[in-house]
């Protein structure tokens, strides 16, 4: 029996998890889905978030949570890439293997945002139209909040995802 922790991507929550979830647990396996800060369910606010480890918080809190022999898997989808960087970074011996599902990697050499900024300069400008980016922070220090609309989404983020009727 294996540990998994799921992590989502950006604009999502633990939620996305919903079919993969039940196939995991169903082979036996235990499984665990996270909100990172602001997200999902969880209630905090965006501007309670003022860095990668703000956002991580309820990541870090799973794995603080192990006990020193338990190790996860961590699986990382889009945005949620970073958080499991760092949390890989911040507990090696509770991480078996990290996995990565179309996800932004991170590296040694650039700051955490640097391929979410990379990505952003990409959209053209009829892309970047129906998203709305938001301001918070300092003068010295400001950030960026992003709200993706439903055009946006439903071609670049679901495109390949039936529309389901209930």
């Amino acid at each position: 029996m294996k540990q998994y922790v799921l992590v989502h991507g950006g604009c999502h929550g633990a939620w996305c998890w919903y079919k993969v979830k039940p196939v995991l647990e169903a082979s036996g396996h235990r499984v665990t889905v996270v909100d990172l800060t602001a997200s999902g369910v969880n209630m905090s606010r965006v501007e309670e978030i003022q860095s990668l480890e703000d956002y991580t918080k309820p990541l870090l809190k799973v794995l603080e949570s192990f006990g020193s022999d338990d190790k996860a898997i961590l699986v990382a989808h889009s945005l949620g890439g970073p958080s499991v960087g760092l949390a890989a970074d911040m507990f090696p011996s509770k991480i078996s293997v990290a996995v990565f599902v179309t996800s932004f990697m991170p590296d040694i050499t650039n700051p955490p945002s640097y391929t979410f900024e990379k990505c952003l300069e990409s959209f053209t400008e009829e892309e970047s139209s129906n998203m709305e980016f938001g301001t918070y922070g300092t003068h010295e220090r400001p950030l960026t909040s992003v709200f993706l609309g439903t055009k946006f989404l439903a071609k670049y983020m679901y495109q390949l995802s039936p529309v389901e009727v209930r």
